[in-house]
């Protein structure tokens, strides 16, 4: 399956959801910009849900590091949601797990994100 995303609202938060497989980064070139407009809008808590990619690799890492640290710089945070067992063993070798927070499901990841904010 070729790569796909879309990012959508969701009250104060913002959703990013890749679908397929992440391999090179032309296919992902606009989400950066589009990060950017959400941010100059006055978003700064994204949920990353993975739950429909199927394989990622250090292209799809980099852009989701990238989006994490705009949003801490911006005194925002980006939670990584829904990850499959491949996604996760690859935040897992790569040390990233200790970097990210990981949950299990958007909705998981809209409580912590409500409760960060509170």
């Amino acid at each position: 399956m070729a790569f796909n995303y879309s990012i959508t609202e969701q009250k104060e938060l913002v959703i990013l959801e890749m679908q397929g497989k992440l391999v090179d980064k032309a296919e992902a070139i606009d989400i950066g910009a589009e990060v950017e407009e959400e941010m100059a809008s006055g978003h700064n808590h994204f949920i990353i849900d993975l739950s429909q990619l199927e394989y990622m690799n250090s292209t799809g890492l980099n852009i989701i590091l990238n989006l994490m640290n705009k949003c801490r710089n911006d005194g925002g945070e980006a939670v990584v949601a829904g990850s499959t067992a491949r996604i996760k063993s690859l935040f897992s070798v790569t040390k990233l797990d200790t970097i990210f927070t990981l949950k299990d499901s958007r909705d998981e990841a809209a409580k912590y994100l409500k409760e960060l904010s509170q």
